[in-house]
């Protein structure tokens, strides 16, 4: 039973952009990296200016268009944050959430407050599975942050995907840079390729946390070029590491914190692999890594909202591949939880963590540098 990828938006928009249509959108590219440079140069000129917040401002973010760990490294610093007794806020731009007010709290600290269409799936995530930490989601950044400040007594606010929004001044610029598809694929900016901005913009990172960085058959980027490129970032390596998976179930239902099971019941299985991330193939790797017979993947689009006809297609991955288990996503995790009580398929998910591999106090350390 060997890994396969069935059809999913990285490998369509692959597709396509190595087809005569990458052609047509490479002036568009140009257009877009001028007024990025145009964006950039005015921050840096002083024209454009930076709000600042009453509080430390922590940005984790990318240069790439998704896959690159960046929820996980959120989620593992409002951890190593809050093991310092710090006070941890998370400010999302709560990515395809379906709701008409500019500002959610998805999570008070003790309970979820809103939907997962009033969250974005990436807010919901983290509001399900970080106590003590309030998760607010909304566009405007600054005014999002006030909000948080009145509301919540806290020290330190994590703002997710916040590398580009440089209207919000930030103490820490985080860069997350996976090591499977570094500067995209291929390496042009949008819409012709998926890079947000160029390499050069890696000079205004703090931290770059190179991810993803135990995937075999995967050559990482040289950790010298990376150095180059942002010669006064701390440059460090992490992984996901796999801890535990747990029972899918279904909406409504309670979890049973007692019903998880560490990685090893994974052993000898064969698995389907299902869901909807920016880097599919980093999911199957990480599944390998917790010794399975084989791993088949049905993958779909990123932030994928699924459907009845999905899960009848699941279930017939399932027989056909004869696996044991299918096995999906934390970020997948409630879409899925809608649908399951109509289909009898054993269905689990994996928890990981991204664990830093080097410098781990280091990184810890600057964190709350005042520098």
């Amino acid at each position: 039973m060997k890994p396969t990828h069935s059809l999913d938006l990285a490998s369509l928009q692959k597709r396509l952009l190595s087809s005569p249509i990458r052609s047509l959108l490479i002036p568009l590219s140009w257009l877009y990296g001028v007024g990025v440079w145009i964006r950039n140069r005015l921050y840096t000129l002083g024209v454009l200016k930076a709000r600042t917040l009453p509080c430390r401002v922590i940005s984790v973010g990318n240069i790439v268009v998704g896959g690159t760990g960046k929820t996980p490294a959120v989620i593992a610093i409002a951890k190593c944050l809050q093991e310092k007794s710090v006070r941890v806020g998370i400010l999302l731009r709560g990515y395809k959430r379906v709701s008409r007010e500019k500002v959610t709290i998805v999570s008070d600290g003790e309970k979820v407050c809103a939907s997962l269409r009033e969250s974005g799936d990436e807010a919901h995530m983290m509001a399900r599975h970080l106590d003590g930490i309030p998760i607010v989601v909304g566009g405007q950044r600054y005014q999002a942050g006030r909000i948080v400040l009145e509301r919540f007594n806290i020290d330190v606010l994590l703002l997710d995907d916040g590398f580009q929004h440089r209207q919000l001044a930030r103490d820490v610029d985080i860069l997350t840079l996976s090591t499977k598809r570094s500067f995209g694929d291929p390496q042009r900016l949008l819409p012709a390729g998926t890079l947000r901005e160029p390499p050069i913009a890696l000079r205004r990172a703090d931290i770059i946390l190179l991810t993803h960085t135990d995937i075999t058959d995967v050559s990482p980027p040289a950790k010298e070029m990376v150095e180059a490129l942002a010669p006064n970032a701390l440059v460090l390596e992490s992984i996901h590491q796999p801890t535990h998976v747990y029972p899918l179930v279904p909406k409504g239902e309670k979890k049973e914190v007692d019903f998880r099971s560490t990685v090893e019941v994974l052993a000898g299985k064969r698995i389907l692999a299902v869901c909807g991330i920016g880097q599919p193939e980093t999911f199957v790797a990480t599944l390998m890594r917790c010794s399975p017979e084989g791993v088949e993947l049905l993958a779909y689009p990123d932030h994928h909202d699924y459907t009845e006809a999905d899960m009848r297609q699941i279930g017939t991955a399932f027989q056909a591949a004869e696996a044991d288990l299918i096995v999906t996503t934390q970020k997948d995790e409630q879409k899925l939880a809608a649908l399951v009580a109509q289909q009898e398929l054993p269905i689990v998910v994996l928890e990981i963590a991204l664990v830093i591999t080097e410098a781990a106090e280091k990184f810890s350390e600057m964190l709350l540098d005042d520098r």
